[in-house]
């Protein structure tokens, strides 16, 4: 890989920048877009926003977000209209779900790119688009239909732009501040106002280090804030104006219950992100620590984007520790400076400003080994579900576990080439070989996940929900109504469910007691399955791999309502 400082002119060293990024396209085409429609969607985010979507379709109601045909108040529109977009163009299926956010990894990738070409050179662009493909998470996030791909990369923009508006004597220009607070307008179309909170949150922790000196002027914080108040007006203010504001308060309510209480399943400890991303985000992570805790080894605006870089994975760590809900997704956005940090690190070891020593080989190769064991073993262990019964007692897994599927020894080889891969790596890294060794390092990782992806991931789900999402399937365009007994949005989007019908058909006990006026189908977990069979007027229809099937027939009328 050749070395091109940004700003050379000579058409040998844009030939070599349009090279580059045409590579960073076909890789992340390569890694992103194949089999997106291979795996079912996963209960609750990937199903429930897909739902959304589809529902704007059938409802054609673009402004107002549902599920169920009833008022969706947990996020704005934007995800769903271009997840419409795709749905329009490709159909409603897994795919179009996924494609949003693949083709957002290559527009990522393509960005940070540039951002690190520019600060940098070409090598720690490349770098930096290498370690988002080859780091856990950081990968699997772009095979996803979840909003965050999104939210974050508008966030980041509005971060960089920012940064860039208060370097040196360009602080007195307008215009970075209304670009970061454009990106900041449509992160807050994507997700909320979570977006003005943590940007905020960004700038007074910069202003702190500065001992509150004046960084900023009132033109420029209005320019800025006009900005986020012009794009996220495109839906709170336009929703406003046609059907009130009973819509944007429920939500706004909405936001600040996540962020006051939680929500009922996410509730964590203090320490869960931390413990996520340092071993979730491998093996950018472990190489990110050192320049996590002050290592300065930047001069100039390498140094001062570093520090805005820090400051942004601080902040969303801190804040998303502290509120009550928290999930994997919360803690995203700090993929974007731990890789960032983790290709400073790299480059200052291949400059010699910090000494790779036997530390970072051991830490890395030990849990990069571990992993790579574990793959490998996997396949041999469900190949013989009878060795997971004494870890768990759980009646529903144990039942899961009994899906037929066949696992090949040959899928060891997946582990045992990570594993190798692995070794070279530091093999490399011990001859002072960094280029090679980290190239191999995070290819190997992408590598690895995508055949996981491939291969294994599809048989997971299968074993996990793939009988009830074929029932729903066998029920879409039927008259009657679908229902599952456990919280789940699978049966909503796999069974195409219409408008219309009775307005009771979202109520359990109506479906389970009330006089209904077509055929009920319902779903539970056999671990559940008793408090339903015998009762209701329902007929058992299978038990199969976890799950039991019941129908009712129409025009039956019961007492007892199933213990929750």
């Amino acid at each position: 890989m050749e070395r091109v400082k940004y700003g050379r002119n000579s058409t040998r060293n844009m030939n070599i920048d349009l090279r580059n990024q045409i590579i960073i396209v076909i890789a992340g085409a390569f890694f992103f877009m194949p089999f997106l429609g291979r795996v079912h969607l996963f209960d609750w985010d990937e199903a429930n926003f897909a739902e959304a979507s589809r529902e704007m379709i059938v409802s054609k109601n673009y402004m107002q977000v549902q599920i169920d045909y009833k008022p969706f108040w947990e996020k704005p529109p934007l995800f769903f209209w271009l997840q419409t977009l795709s749905m329009k163009a490709f159909g409603v299926n897994e795919f179009s779900a996924r494609f949003v956010n693949a083709l957002f990894g290559i527009f990522t990738l393509l960005i940070v790119y540039r951002i690190g070409r520019k600060l940098f050179d070409a090598w720690f662009g490349m770098f930096w688009a290498m370690a988002f493909l080859g780091s856990f998470l950081p990968h699997f996030f772009y095979k996803s239909g979840i909003i965050d791909p999104v939210f974050n990369l508008f966030i980041f923009l509005g971060v960089y732009f920012l940064s860039e508006a208060m370097w040196g004597e360009r602080n007195r220009r307008l215009l970075p501040y209304f670009l970061s607070g454009i990106f900041i307008g449509l992160a807050t179309l994507a997700k909320g106002p979570a977006a003005v909170i943590i940007i905020t949150l960004c700038g007074f922790t910069y202003w702190a280090s500065k001992r509150f000196v004046r960084i900023i002027s009132i033109r420029q914080i209005i320019v800025f804030f006009g900005a986020v108040c012009l794009v996220s007006s495109l839906w709170y203010g336009l929703e406003t104006i046609l059907h009130g504001p009973w819509f944007v308060m429920e939500f706004v309510k909405y936001q600040a219950h996540l962020f006051t209480r939680g929500e009922a399943g996410h509730g964590r400890p203090f320490y869960f992100h931390p413990v996520v991303l340092l071993f979730g985000c491998f093996p950018a992570s472990f190489l990110a620590i050192r320049m996590l805790f002050g290592s300065k080894k930047f001069s100039g605006k390498q140094a001062f984007f570093t520090n805005w870089m820090a400051i942004l994975f601080w902040v969303d760590l801190v804040l998303f520790s502290i509120v009550k809900t928290k999930t994997v997704l919360y803690s995203s956005l700090t993929y974007f400076p731990i890789t960032y940090l983790a290709v400073g690190f790299i480059c200052s070891v291949k400059q010699g400003t910090i000494a790779w020593n036997k530390f970072y080989t051991i830490a890395i190769t030990a849990f990069g080994l571990l992993v790579a064991a574990v793959i490998a073993v996997f396949p041999v262990v469900m190949r013989h579900p009878a060795w997971l019964a004494v870890l768990t007692k759980d009646k529903f897994a144990l039942a899961c576990l009994q899906y037929p599927m066949h696992w090949s020894f040959y899928e060891v080889l997946i582990g045992i080439g990570y594993g190798a891969m692995l070794v070279a790596s530091f093999i490399l890294a011990f001859k002072k070989k960094f280029t090679g060794a980290f190239s191999v390092l995070f290819l190997s990782t992408a590598l690895c996940l995508q055949i996981f992806m491939i291969d294994m991931v599809p048989k997971m789900d299968l074993i996990a929900g793939g009988g009830p999402v074929e029932f729903y399937k066998s029920l879409c365009g039927k008259d009657c109504y679908v229902h599952s007994l456990f919280k789940s949005y699978v049966d909503l989007f796999y069974s195409q469910k219409l408008p219309g019908g009775n307005p009771e058909s979202r109520n359990s006990e109506w479906l389970l007691k009330g006089s209904i006026d077509k055929p009920v189908y319902f779903v539970c977990r056999i671990s559940k399955a008793d408090n339903y069979r015998g009762k209701y007027g329902l007929i058992e229809l299978k038990n199969e791999y976890g799950f039991v099937y019941f129908k009712r027939e129409a025009s039956k009328t019961n007492e007892e309502v199933p213990a929750k």
